[in-house]
Protein backbone atom coordinates (compact mmCIF):
# COMPACT_ATOMS: atom_id res chain seq x y z
CA UNK A 1 0.00 0.00 0.00
CA UNK A 2 1.36 3.41 -0.92
CA UNK A 3 1.69 6.16 1.68
CA UNK A 4 -0.90 8.27 -0.16
CA UNK A 5 -3.41 5.36 -0.14
CA UNK A 6 -2.79 4.84 3.59
CA UNK A 7 -3.52 8.53 4.22
CA UNK A 8 -6.80 8.36 2.29
CA UNK A 9 -7.78 5.21 4.19
CA UNK A 10 -7.04 6.79 7.59
CA UNK A 11 -8.93 9.96 6.66
CA UNK A 12 -11.97 7.92 5.54
CA UNK A 13 -11.92 5.85 8.74
CA UNK A 14 -11.75 8.96 10.90
CA UNK A 15 -14.73 10.50 9.07
CA UNK A 16 -16.75 7.31 9.45
CA UNK A 17 -15.93 7.06 13.15
CA UNK A 18 -17.26 10.57 13.63
CA UNK A 19 -20.62 9.67 12.06
CA UNK A 20 -21.91 7.00 14.40
CA UNK A 21 -23.71 7.94 17.59
CA UNK A 22 -23.05 11.67 17.41
CA UNK A 23 -26.80 12.37 17.61
CA UNK A 24 -27.15 10.55 20.95
CA UNK A 25 -27.81 12.92 23.81
CA UNK A 26 -26.49 12.05 27.24
CA UNK A 27 -29.31 11.77 29.76
CA UNK A 28 -28.84 12.46 33.45
CA UNK A 29 -30.70 11.20 36.51
CA UNK A 30 -32.17 14.70 36.90
CA UNK A 31 -33.73 14.39 33.44
CA UNK A 32 -35.78 11.34 34.46
CA UNK A 33 -36.63 12.41 38.02
CA UNK A 34 -40.35 13.01 38.43
CA UNK A 35 -43.65 11.20 38.01
CA UNK A 36 -44.27 9.15 34.87
CA UNK A 37 -47.40 7.23 33.79
CA UNK A 38 -47.73 4.24 31.50
CA UNK A 39 -51.19 3.48 30.12
CA UNK A 40 -52.04 -0.23 30.34
CA UNK A 41 -54.90 -2.03 28.59
CA UNK A 42 -56.97 -1.99 31.80
CA UNK A 43 -55.28 0.59 34.00
CA UNK A 44 -52.13 2.57 34.66
CA UNK A 45 -48.66 2.20 36.10
CA UNK A 46 -47.32 5.33 37.79
CA UNK A 47 -43.66 5.50 38.74
CA UNK A 48 -42.22 8.37 40.75
CA UNK A 49 -38.42 8.60 40.52
CA UNK A 50 -37.08 10.81 43.31
CA UNK A 51 -33.75 12.64 43.42
CA UNK A 52 -32.72 10.66 46.54
CA UNK A 53 -32.67 7.61 44.21
CA UNK A 54 -35.81 6.02 45.68
CA UNK A 55 -38.97 5.30 43.73
CA UNK A 56 -42.60 4.41 44.24
CA UNK A 57 -44.50 2.37 41.66
CA UNK A 58 -48.30 2.17 41.75
CA UNK A 59 -50.22 -0.14 39.43
CA UNK A 60 -53.96 0.43 39.25
CA UNK A 61 -56.05 -2.08 37.32
CA UNK A 62 -59.76 -1.79 36.58
CA UNK A 63 -62.02 -4.32 34.98
CA UNK A 64 -64.01 -7.01 36.79
CA UNK A 65 -61.42 -7.33 39.58
CA UNK A 66 -59.99 -3.87 40.29
CA UNK A 67 -56.69 -3.90 42.12
CA UNK A 68 -53.99 -1.47 43.25
CA UNK A 69 -50.43 -2.51 44.13
CA UNK A 70 -47.67 -0.27 45.43
CA UNK A 71 -43.95 -0.91 45.71
CA UNK A 72 -41.08 1.22 46.95
CA UNK A 73 -37.36 0.67 46.37
CA UNK A 74 -34.25 2.26 44.86
CA UNK A 75 -32.98 3.14 41.39
CA UNK A 76 -29.71 4.24 39.84
CA UNK A 77 -28.67 5.85 36.58
CA UNK A 78 -25.47 5.60 34.56
CA UNK A 79 -24.95 6.78 30.99
CA UNK A 80 -28.37 6.24 29.42
CA UNK A 81 -29.18 3.18 31.55
CA UNK A 82 -31.65 3.10 34.43
CA UNK A 83 -31.44 0.25 36.95
CA UNK A 84 -34.58 -0.53 38.95
CA UNK A 85 -34.00 -2.46 42.19
CA UNK A 86 -36.66 -4.80 43.55
CA UNK A 87 -35.52 -5.90 47.01
CA UNK A 88 -38.67 -7.98 47.48
CA UNK A 89 -37.68 -10.23 44.55
CA UNK A 90 -33.91 -9.63 44.82
CA UNK A 91 -33.70 -8.43 41.20
CA UNK A 92 -32.34 -5.49 39.26
CA UNK A 93 -33.90 -4.62 35.91
CA UNK A 94 -31.89 -2.50 33.48
CA UNK A 95 -33.25 -0.42 30.62
CA UNK A 96 -31.77 1.94 28.06
CA UNK A 97 -33.62 5.24 28.40
CA UNK A 98 -34.76 7.36 25.47
CA UNK A 99 -36.27 10.79 26.16
CA UNK A 100 -38.44 12.49 23.53
CA UNK A 101 -40.02 15.60 25.02
CA UNK A 102 -42.45 14.46 27.74
CA UNK A 103 -42.12 10.80 26.68
CA UNK A 104 -39.66 8.41 28.30
CA UNK A 105 -39.05 5.02 26.71
CA UNK A 106 -37.36 2.16 28.57
CA UNK A 107 -35.87 -0.49 26.28
CA UNK A 108 -34.46 -3.77 27.61
CA UNK A 109 -33.65 -5.21 24.18
CA UNK A 110 -36.73 -7.45 24.26
CA UNK A 111 -39.41 -4.79 24.48
CA UNK A 112 -40.19 -1.21 25.36
CA UNK A 113 -42.14 0.55 28.08
CA UNK A 114 -43.44 4.05 27.28
CA UNK A 115 -44.15 6.58 30.02
CA UNK A 116 -45.61 10.09 29.81
CA UNK A 117 -44.29 12.78 32.19
CA UNK A 118 -46.80 13.94 34.80
CA UNK A 119 -44.63 16.18 36.97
Amino acid sequence: MKLRDLGVLLMTMSLLNGCGGSDETEISAADVTGTWVQTLSDGTETITLRSDMTYTKVIELGGDFPMTTTSDDTWSFSGNTISIQSSKYNTVSEYTVILEGNTMIWDNGEGQITYQKQS
